[in-house]
């Protein structure tokens, strides 16, 4: 029979990271909600927003980096750990930490130079500006620190991905170590195997909400107890999922309130 995997849950660590860096003027920052043609920009809260732009110096490659900011909070990726810290807006100026935590997860060296870089440019931030999906985060000289694109629309899900947690109905529970589990998106179905039998269903997103399901199943006897309950786990937090963020090569499945119902990784 195979074993569990403990649960897992993303445990920030006590020793907040703090990273000295002024705040500075806001003085020649571009406007941050409007283009000069007068076109809707991506709003800066709310939005999964992913590092695109190559200021920090240190090549991206496949590290993921990301921040979402909402309700006086950002966090994200980033680029081994979860990160999260305060920030502030007032017109087009930002200003975010200056103390910041983060996960302890050890990471490899690329990740861990993309890491230090980025996080030590967040408390530098002055202001932000907005054009069409791209933000970009400047110093109080108007220098850009850090540049990303916003992660939305149907094109981001598409694809093949495994399953590395989902939602069990009390906890977010790590997959059997001799199991996979998979999706497919299309454009308007799923697929997939849910460690026994396979599934297939609709699918539709709206911006990023989501609604999967109803899906069906093939009637496939597990082998055991264990992937039997996994299976329907997998299936119910699939029904949970109403909101979803695409960072790099990480799809997370989310619960009403922001919660974890599936998370996976690009096949």
């Amino acid at each position: 029979m195979a074993k569990r995997r403990g649960r897992i849950g993303l445990a920030v660590a006590g020793v907040a990271l703090v990273i000295a860096g002024g705040c500075g003027s806001d003085e020649g920052a571009d406007t941050a909600d409007t283009s000069d043609s007068g076109a809707s920009t991506t709003p800066l809260e709310g939005t999964n927003w992913v590092l695109a732009g190559d200021e920090l110096g240190e090549p991206l490659g496949d590290i993921a980096v990301s921040a979402l900011f909402s309700e006086g909070t950002v966090a994200g990726q980033g680029g081994c750990n979860r990160y999260t810290g305060p920030y502030d807006v007032e017109g087009d100026a930002l200003t975010i930490g200056p103390e910041i935590a983060s996960t302890q997860i050890a990471c490899g060296p690329a990740e861990t130079a993309v890491e230090r870089a980025y996080l030590d440019r967040l408390p530098r931030v002055a202001s932000y500006a907005i054009e069409g999906t791209a933000l970009t985060l400047s110093d109080g000289d108007g220098e850009v620190l850090l540049a990303y694109e916003a992660s939305i629309g149907a094109e981001a899900i598409i694809g093949d991905w495994t399953v590395t947690s989902y939602y069990s109905g009390d906890a977010v529970t790590s997959v059997l170590g001799d199991v996979t589990l998979t999706a497919n998106f299309t454009e308007t179905e799923v697929s997939g195997n849910a460690g026994c039998n396979n599934f297939t269903g609709p699918y539709s997103v709206d911006g990023d909400s989501i609604t999967i399901g109803p899906l069906a199943t093939t009637r496939k006897a597990c082998e055991s107890e264990e992937i039997s309950k996994q299976e329907a786990d997998y299936l119910a937090a699939l029904d949970l999922a109403t909101t979803f963020m695409v960072t790099g090569t990480r799809l997370d499945l989310l619960r009403d309130g922001g919660t974890i119902a599936v998370t996976l990784e690009k096949a």
